[in-house]
């Protein structure tokens, strides 16, 4: 267990490690779960791949990053880590339905990264903490979350996402579904404002938006290639919408957001 938990350790920084997801925080959302059997014992999993995304909220200018993906699971979901579904623990289970809590970061911005971005200054790394709950029959799967920031940003978020399972084949599972997000005042302000000493070192008016809003659409594609490898595709457009659409920074950039990733997966155990 000792070895497990220091793994497990080891493995976080992975979910931090990747820019793309720092910027967009879309990726996670358009990512189906690596597929493992056994649900009443622990699945480890991890993969390694690439990103195809905007280089921050908001932005037409993409880039290509590489990423890590690890896929760590309790049994009947008590502890997870997941690229997609966060750190969290499940403290309710009826049937398909699940509840508990969950950690996501949510990584800054550096006004370097973009000219765009110029005289905004950094925007720090953020957590966000808060609960979910989903329902899952094999054919269908529904999340909601609703979470607090606190470092970076002090705003408040909620998602609700909505994915039809499709087996296909017995190596191969698709998923598609809409995908709906909010964020609160501080949010909106925290990556899409412009208040008055950005103004003046940046050129843009001042901006001040009350609400953040994002809708889009999701597939993915997980392959069981061999008995302990999987490829997993999955992509992402959607539309920013809400007075953040309105921000200097998406009229620079484009309210239309997208992500696309592929990875390759090796399951440990069972």
């Amino acid at each position: 267990m000792r070895r497990l938990i220091a793994g497990l350790a080891a493995l976080l920084p992975c979910i931090l490690a990747a820019p793309a997801v720092a910027q967009t925080n879309l990726a996670p959302q358009a990512a189906p779960a690596v597929g493992a059997p056994g649900f009443d014992r622990w699945r480890v999993a991890i993969g390694a791949g690439m990103l195809f995304s905007p280089d921050y909220l908001g932005s037409n200018d993409w880039r290509v990053t590489p990423v890590v993906a690890p896929e760590i699971r309790a049994p009947f979901d008590t502890f997870f880590l997941s690229f997609r579904d966060g750190l969290g623990v499940t403290l309710l289970r009826e049937g398909p339905v699940q509840a508990g809590l969950v950690l996501r970061p949510r990584f800054g911005r550096d006004q370097d990264d973009n000219d765009a971005l110029r005289g905004m200054g950094d925007i720090r790394l953020a957590g966000e903490a808060g609960g979910f709950i989903s329902y899952s029959d094999g054919t269908w799967l529904i999340r909601g979350e609703a979470r607090q920031g606190f470092g970076g940003h002090s705003g408040a978020l909620a998602e609700a996402r909505l994915d039809r399972v499709f087996r296909v084949h017995e190596r191969v599972i698709l998923s598609a579904g809409p995908r709906l997000s909010w964020g609160s005042r501080g949010f909106a302000e925290t990556f899409f404002g412009v208040d008055d000493g950005q103004s003046a070192r940046s050129g843009y008016a001042v901006f001040r938006p009350r609400d953040y809003w994002f809708a889009a659409v999701a597939a993915g594609a997980t392959w069981l290639v061999a008995d302990r490898w999987t490829v997993i595709a999955f992509g992402e457009v959607g539309q920013i919408l809400g007075q953040s659409a309105d921000s200097p920074l998406v009229e620079r950039g484009s309210a239309t957001q997208g992500i696309v990733g592929l990875t390759l997966a090796y399951r440990f155990f069972p």
